[in-house]
């Protein structure tokens, strides 16, 4: 990448202006429209289909245990995803990473592993948890990107997604922070 690379996280609403509501509206229409598994499983999609999801995750804000990560080149967002904390103490030593998605003109310029080095740091370092928990879409190639980022198959619900081109199953990830690659406990 010879641009340089920003990421920022949010932990309020109000960290949320209108410009990059709006850069989060457009990216993830846009990556949802060119088929990405991004929480729209039948575009096309909507910038009023969007606009109520994204009020919703922006409110959740909200709560302490929620952040959004962005990222962006030349003032531009490049790409983003949601952690979602547990405020129960029985989960409390872990989140969910959700909506993991990159702006389509910013694509194979490594956006998306930065995000997700940036995840793993950030749970451990920031806010010591034990592990990250993700759920994706089979059949599309997200698995190996994800285990390329240290993250380990745990489990599948076969035939969970009913999707109009077949039924997919959902494959459930897991990252051992202690284990992450680039965070502080890591053995590699």
């Amino acid at each position: 990448m010879t641009d340089l690379l920003q990421m920022w996280w949010m932990t309020a609403p109000a960290m949320v202006d209108p410009v990059v509501r709006r850069q989060l509206l457009e990216c993830w229409r846009d990556v949802s429209n060119a088929g990405g598994a991004v929480g729209f499983p039948f575009p096309p999609v909507s910038d009023e289909q969007v606009r109520s999801s994204l009020d919703a995750m922006v409110k959740s804000l909200d709560e302490p245990a929620n952040r959004l990560l962005l990222a962006s080149i030349n003032d531009e967002l490049a790409g983003w995803l949601f952690l979602a904390g547990n405020s129960s103490e029985l989960t409390a030593h872990w989140a969910r990473v959700l909506r993991v998605q990159t702006a389509l003109n910013f694509r194979k310029r490594g956006v998306g592993r930065a995000l997700m080095t940036e995840v793993a740091r950030a749970g451990t370092e920031d806010l010591a948890l034990d592990h990250l928990h993700l759920e994706l879409r089979s059949g599309i190639g997200l698995e190996d990107f994800y285990k390329s980022c240290g993250w380990q198959e745990i489990g599948r619900w076969p035939g969970a997604l009913r999707l109009p081109e077949g039924d997919q199953d959902e494959v459930l990830m897991a990252l051992p922070l202690s284990q992450a690659p680039g965070t502080a406990g890591s053995a590699r």
